[in-house]
């Protein structure tokens, strides 16, 4: 967190930071395993604050960041607009989540062998590469990969490239449209998340 590796939105984390976790590790929360438990739900939020005096909006904050440091593999069937055909398809082959579709989609000669066992079409194995691919960037959960893939910003290598005013736009037009994801999205988050996240993480699907 002190790298400063943080969106805008989340940089009051920052705030205190030595001073907040030293009190933490009074309280035996030595590692990010201990702290994701101790922030696991409002009560035991709100009796963390109480020992601590550090502010339960804090926490709150504090526990969205914990929780991307180890982010849980993005479910298929999760995600808004996939068909209980394709789920029950992929969950045939024993691919449930993004995670487990890598192997299977890493460049044009996986996926057209993925087409054949599973008899799925070569646009929808595509759109499923897509939800994978950018479902890789941190704080992608299954409702913003759905809204990622709604744009022309489709792919990791895309959004890295996007101007940040020009994703924002087709996100909001996209979330007009389809309403699959209602999180507030603004200039400077994208921006940061662009240069700080998106352009690092590595490309690692072949598209032609």
């Amino acid at each position: 967190m002190k790298t400063g590796r943080l969106l805008p939105s989340r940089r009051p984390l920052l705030e205190g930071i030595d001073a907040k976790f030293a009190l933490l590790e009074k309280q035996g929360l030595a590692d990010a395993g201990a702290l994701k438990e101790a922030l696991s739900s409002n009560p035991k939020i709100e009796r963390l604050a109480q020992k601590t005096g550090i502010p339960e909006d804090y926490f709150k904050l504090l526990k969205r960041e914990v929780n991307n440091l180890s982010p849980t593999p993005v479910k298929f069937s999760a995600i808004p607009g996939i068909s209980e055909r394709t789920v029950k398809r992929l969950n045939d082959l024993r691919i449930t989540s993004a995670e487990d579709l890598f192997p299977y989609i890493k460049d044009t000669n996986s996926r057209k062998e993925l087409e054949r066992i599973s008899g799925l079409s070569a646009g929808e194995i595509l759109r499923l590469t897509k939800l994978a691919d950018v479902s890789r960037v941190k704080w992608v959960g299954p409702k913003l990969a759905r809204l990622i893939v709604d744009t022309k910003y489709d792919t990791v290598e895309k959004m890295a490239k996007a101007d940040p005013a020009d994703l924002l736009g087709a996100l909001n037009e996209a979330k007009r449209i389809h309403k699959a994801y209602q999180g507030a999205l603004g200039i400077n988050d994208i921006e940061s998340w662009i240069h700080r996240v998106v352009k690092k993480t590595p490309l690692v699907i072949e598209y032609e």
